[in-house]
């Protein structure tokens, strides 16, 4: 009998691609397997990952433990060694104590380790190494109660209406409360100005023909149709202003929304959008939940509107040949949609929950980098692709990162730094493998988008503007001191070129949101996709003011702040707000260190200097003083000097002290 092992040659046992095995799908081993070539994607062979190695305990952070355990001794005992705690020894064969250049004392850098952040300091140990000013502040700015500051038309101020309003026991017919055809037509050119150009789930030109055909007539129009009428009129209601709505429609901005959001759900169910199989009634659907993306009822039905895709089969590649290419593109353009939206729901409505699983992604490929015009129902198979910009440009930009996370092993990891942050007991992704996986992801886009795009164009600003700010939002984060390790105190210690990169980081992102949200396009949408964390950026960005008071991009700060409070009142005006008085006061000693500079450096008058906003926390800060009792000095505040000074009565004035103040 022949033994198995003396048998002639065996062939090497073969393994699932990487892919399928990501993907957690059986694989015929082929090469390449017919998943890969149905996805027209690269077929790479399958690497097991290196088993993991016991974590060592570097001598660095033993002798750093050592230090934090010597220095609390030392405060046990009341002994002084402050004069110490601003002195490095030099990596000579002579070592000797010098001076540090700070013009003001900091505690001494003995950290206590977390195992999930460390404390990122270069190799070469004369690296100038600051405080972290952020560590300072108390626990309510640290973690705000709130992350986002609400704007005067944010849809999440007027929130859907319950079902007995929008069935009325007087209800009319669904189709008379159409706007008249005029307005349709406007409703209309809004939606493609501001809304179509950052969603592109619907054909334009095709749509537009129906529309206008349906207008004379709303009565006759399909239950389909109807339906994406009244989402548009919604939509397109949506980000205007109440001086806009008044103007073009004569009726208020809360009165239209109220109207069209009702008839949009009265429309929907009309057209059974919980069972639908009708693409159209789909489109409508997602079109209503993008009018209120953060809301509660968006967070809930996202996850209906994505089981409905995938049971229309919208998250496979399709083959049927009764499909036509155009419908297949548009099932194509809608299903990612309904990805993005069911992401977004989750970050928002589920803080630190990480994205879908990849398997939820299913196998269509991404849409095509062409024009509305490109594509016609009739059409038999694809256009070719542009090769330069086209309407997909912002389209193609967000679902890059899809891209991103699939085929780089280090994207994964950043994404779910920036999600969970330093979980406990996971491995937190290390500073120079996160910045290479941003550096990576800021390549492609340079290379696929930014380079390509003119500054001049509404739409390839906007692609630009999103693009930086989500490269600079992923540093800021990666840089923030909540990955930081503190020190026995609550303190930490940042190398000079991190505090730069976290600061400039933080301010060329509210400098990027204030560019958006003065684009043409519907600035609720912008928010939506990119941005709900403006919070953490202005405490940051505020706490930093108090130690830095010159420079350009300080001047830029300020002028940020500025924008920032005389956008929402709300900050200075809702005293009984302990988080918006807390940013108040911080901010009230940031401007001292700016005023001192302004005013012995520039030699500026300071009353010339003083912003608005400066004297209106001011003066609210000495009335809650007041009425909570603590003593005022008895001098002015310079801050509110003003006009009313010198019409005060010259004979009660105290000439020798005013002669001291001048002298001083």
């Amino acid at each position: 009998m022949t033994s198995p092992l003396s048998t002639g040659h065996q062939e090497p046992r073969k393994y699932a691609c990487s892919t399928c095995a990501r993907r957690k799908v059986k694989c015929d081993r082929g090469e390449p397997c017919s998943n890969c070539i149905k996805a027209r994607i690269q077929c790479l062979p399958y690497e097991a990952p290196a088993p993991s190695r016991p974590r060592k305990r570097t001598g660095d952070e033993d002798l750093l433990a050592r230090l934090a355990l010597y220095e609390d001794l030392m405060r046990k005992h009341n002994v002084d060694f402050s004069r110490y705690t601003h002195t490095w020894v030099p990596e000579t064969p002579n070592p000797k104590l010098k001076e540090s250049s700070s013009q003001s004392p900091a505690p001494p850098i003995s950290v206590n380790r977390h195992p999930d952040s460390r404390l990122h300091i270069p190799e070469n140990a004369t690296a100038d190494v600051e405080q972290c000013l952020w560590f300072s502040l108390n626990s309510e700015l640290k973690h705000p109660p709130i992350q986002i500051l609400r704007r005067p038309y944010d849809p999440f101020r007027h929130p859907i209406p319950p079902l007995q309003l929008v069935y009325p026991n007087d209800q009319h017919e669904i189709y008379e409360l159409h706007p008249e055809p005029r307005h349709i037509f406007r409703f209309w050119q809004i939606f493609v100005e501001q809304v179509h150009p950052i969603t592109k789930i619907v054909h334009a030109p095709t749509l537009q023909q129906r529309i206008l055909e349906a207008s004379w007539n709303t009565s006759t129009a399909s239950k389909s149709l109807t339906a994406m009428m009244f989402a548009i009129y919604t939509v397109a209601v949506t980000p205007m202003s109440a001086t806009e709505c008044q103007a073009s429609f004569g009726e208020t901005r809360d009165t239209l929304l109220m109207r069209y959001r009702g008839a949009t759900v009265r429309a929907l169910m009309a057209a059974d959008f919980l069972t639908t199989k009708e693409l159209e009634v789909l489109q409508a659907f997602v079109l209503f939940l993008l009018a209120d993306p953060e809301s509660y009822l968006t967070s809930i039905l996202a996850g209906a509107v994505v089981k409905l895709g995938q049971r229309m089969g919208l998250h496979r590649e399709n083959t049927d040949p009764k499909i036509s290419f155009f419908e297949k593109e548009m099932r194509i353009r809608l299903w990612w949609q309904l990805r993005c939206i069911d992401a977004r729901s989750r970050a928002v409505c589920t803080p630190g929950i990480g994205p879908p699983p990849e398997s939820e992604f299913g196998d269509a490929r991404l849409p095509l980098n062409v024009n509305d015009a490109d594509l016609h129902p009739d059409m038999v198979e694809a256009p070719i692709e542009h090769v330069g910009p086209t309407e997909m440009l912002c389209i193609l930009l967000k679902l890059e990162v899809f891209n991103w996370l699939r085929y780089s092993s280090k994207a994964a990891r950043v994404y779910d730094t920036l999600v969970h942050g330093s979980a406990k007991g996971k491995a937190s992704m290390g500073f120079e493998d996160a910045k290479e996986a941003i550096n990576q992801l800021e390549d492609i886009y340079q290379k696929k988008f930014i380079r390509k795009c003119d500054k001049h164009i509404p739409l390839h600003s906007l692609t630009q503007t999103i693009a930086n700010f989500v490269i600079a939002r992923m540093r800021f984060k990666i840089y923030h001191p909540r990955r930081r390790a503190t020190v026995s105190g609550g303190e930490a210690h940042v190398t000079r070129e991190e505090s730069d990169v976290l600061f400039n980081s933080a301010v060329r992102s509210l400098e990027l949101v204030d560019v958006a949200l003065r684009s043409k396009f519907s600035s609720h949408l912008f928010t939506h996709m990119t941005f709900r964390y403006e919070i953490d950026l202005c405490v940051y960005i505020i706490s930093e003011l108090r130690r830095r008071c010159a420079g350009d991009r300080v001047a830029v700060a300020w002028n940020l702040v500025e924008y920032l409070y005389n956008n929402h009142p709300e900050l200075i005006e809702d005293t009984e707000n302990t988080f918006f008085v807390a940013l108040g006061d911080l901010t009230l000693e940031a401007w001292e260190t700016r005023r001192k500079e302004l005013v012995r450096g520039q030699g500026v008058r300071e009353y010339d200097i003083t912003p608005q906003f400066i004297r209106l926390l001011w003066n609210k800060k000495q009335k809650r003083d007041v009425e909570e009792g603590i003593q005022i000095s008895g001098v002015a505040d310079p801050h509110s000097l003003d006009d009313n000074l010198w019409l005060t009565d010259t004979d009660n004035l105290q000439w020798d002290y005013w002669n001291g103040f001048l002298q001083f």
